[in-house]
């Protein structure tokens, strides 16, 4: 089965094409890319890989948002609804939707405008099915791993679009950053965050050019440029020029791809490559049928043999069969799923009905600023002489439920008062 990796740039994409049958090998290519009209390149490459089966695809930081974001201590999945409802709350964005990646065990997020993933995804999937997207630093700390380098501070080199500055540690990307201004101030600002690391010598720059190595040699004082080491046939059976890392670690990614929040993969976009799995488990699972029919229908009776043989098919075929049940299995659980959320849709309070409870629970002195709601989930900012106290009094009645704090406290004079600002989550469960 033959997949692909594309890194897709402010100028260029790199694609690296890995094949499995007749014989593994491993073809790189890279084509000029405008991300406003990637059809042109999109026509090209095609030309140049064909039609593979799968296809992964990594995102440069130029064409990223990156940043540290505090949320609650809650799984990745759930701090990823947290960003996709509310995306203005945490980036520099105005009636834009964001597809975010994310992960539960710190705050590093990477995000794209969902109007631009989506035009890259439309135009990719004239070559084949794109069944992945991640950010590159991901893609490259992965095919670093394949010769052994877990620990790399990376430098990605724009152009007129500026550089990025990833840092991997234990093969896991651990921080990001994408300065913006003159060489000089980026080097302090990089300075300032930790960057590098104490005790690096060695920065990786991609992609390399001699210029280029000349006009960022300053960048790090102390600190040597090297390109990306190419990456030896001792893994997949073919070797991948440094140039070409990005490409081929996010292609390496269709082997085990990670959770769907760390991914750029959008809700929409999830529930297509779903089904896309669904059907060609369906397909597979239809063959073994079909297999199966044509060896009972040769059964002969009148030799042991024979029937002992029919009879070890029917097991494997079974066995075959086995993932097709249990995706259909899944499916089945996913529409209860989407009917559930569907009934909480239509019982979802009335705004009013939340108003008056609120104006019943709230202690003495505390006023609402904001108050803001989807369904049963609502949150609501103000200020009060004590905030935990509001807390307390909303916890304590019966029609609000999971009562938490989304930011910490801060303290304000209003009026000659002192008070606290509050910003509070919870779940409504009206009475009848």
């Amino acid at each position: 089965m033959t997949r692909a990796g594309l890194q897709l740039g402010v100028h260029q994409v790199r694609a690296v094409v890995l094949t499995q049958w007749p014989r593994r090998r491993a073809q790189a290519f890279e084509v000029p890319f405008d991300p406003e009209r990637p059809d042109e390149a999109v026509d090209t490459l095609r030309a140049l890989i064909g039609t593979p089966r799968r296809i992964a695809v990594a995102i440069d930081l130029q064409l990223l948002r990156t940043k540290r974001v505090t949320l609650p201590a809650l799984s990745a999945a759930d701090r990823r609804n947290i960003l996709l409802l509310e995306p203005e709350r945490f980036f520099a964005v105005r009636g834009d939707e964001i597809v975010p990646a994310v992960r539960a065990d710190d705050e590093l997020v990477f995000a794209v405008a969902a109007s631009s993933l989506a035009r890259w995804i439309e135009a990719i999937e004239r070559i084949g099915p794109v069944d992945l997207v991640e950010p590159a630093p991901g893609a490259l700390a992965r095919a670093l791993a394949t010769a052994s380098i877990g620990d790399a501070l990376v430098v990605f080199d724009g152009q007129d679009a500026g550089i990025a500055i990833a840092e991997i540690s234990r093969q896991r990307v651990t921080r990001a950053r994408r300065p913006y201004d003159t060489l000089p101030r980026v080097a302090a600002v990089l300075e300032a965050d930790g960057f590098p690391t104490p005790g690096c010598t060695t920065a990786y720059l991609d992609p390399w050019t001699d210029a280029r190595h000349v006009a960022l040699a300053g960048l790090f004082p102390n600190v040597s440029l090297e390109p990306l080491p190419a990456l030896g046939p001792a893994h997949h059976g073919v070797g991948v020029a440094g140039t070409f890392a990005v490409a081929y670690g996010t292609a390496l990614a269709l082997d085990d791809a990670p959770p769907l929040a760390e991914t750029l993969v959008s809700p929409a976009h999830a529930v297509k490559i779903r089904r896309r799995r669904v059907r060609a488990l369906g397909a597979a699972a239809a063959a073994c049928a079909a297999a199966f029919l044509f060896a009972l229908s040769s059964l002969d009776s009148r030799r042991e043999r024979e029937a002992i043989d029919l009879d070890a098919a029917s097991v494997a075929l079974t066995a075959h069969a086995a993932p097709a049940l249990a995706m259909q299995a899944e499916l089945a659980s996913l529409t209860q799923r989407s009917e559930a959320m569907r009934a909480i849709g239509v019982e979802r309070p009335d705004p009013l009905h939340v108003l008056h409870a609120l104006s019943i629970a709230l202690p003495p002195g505390a006023f609402v600023r904001e108050i803001r709601g989807e369904g049963l989930d609502w949150q609501v900012d103000g200020y009060a002489p004590n905030a935990s106290a509001t807390l307390a009094a909303l916890g304590a009645g019966t029609a609000f439920r999971d009562v938490h704090f989304l930011s910490a406290t801060n303290r304000a004079q209003i009026a000659n008062r002192a008070y606290e600002s509050f910003a509070l989550a919870f779940r409504f469960a009206s009475t009848p």
